[in-house]
């Protein structure tokens, strides 16, 4: 009888079970994901121009000066400060579910669509600079891509 013995196969199937796991590319998953929080999460720089709609569309005056007479806004306005603050750039976070092979960026933040959604986003926060859900993606999306795709390639190649 023959026998065949092959050496360096434990090692072998090491390697196998980690390329198959994918950890470094889950990793890469969740810090493209935090790069890309880091992004949305950035405030415009200050601005000191008063919102124009509060003096020209009654109605957004009348919602002004009622959410003043609330308490639920003070003049002027101090980010992360004022009552009505929910502080949205602190507010963004990250989650990794499907077993780290996706992550989701997202805020609670009642008013992040008004601010950041770039279907709902007012002219006044357009014009004061903040950045869109849409604008993150299309401007630094790719990057993400990309670090997922030199993990797997690592992943693959070194073990």
């Amino acid at each position: 009888m023959t026998t065949i013995r092959i050496e360096g196969a434990k090692e072998l199937i090491e390697r196998i079970d980690s390329i198959a796991k994918m950890n470094k590319v889950k990793a890469a998953i969740g810090l493209a994901a935090t790069d890309l929080k880091g992004k949305i999460a950035q405030y415009p720089p200050r601005s000191s121009r008063p919102n124009p709609l509060i003096r020209l569309n009654p109605r957004v005056r009348r919602g002004f000066f009622y959410h003043l007479k609330k308490g639920d806004i003070e003049v002027p306005y101090r980010r992360g400060q004022s009552p009505g603050s929910q502080k949205l750039g602190q507010s963004w976070n990250v989650q990794q579910s499907l077993s780290g092979w996706q992550a989701t960026v997202g805020t609670s933040v009642s008013y992040a669509r008004l601010v950041q959604d770039s279907a709902n986003q007012t002219s006044y926060h357009r014009g004061t600079g903040w950045i869109t859900t849409n604008q993150v993606v299309r401007l630094y999306g790719q990057q993400a891509v990309n670090k997922i795709r030199q993990a797997l390639v690592r992943e693959v190649n070194n073990g």
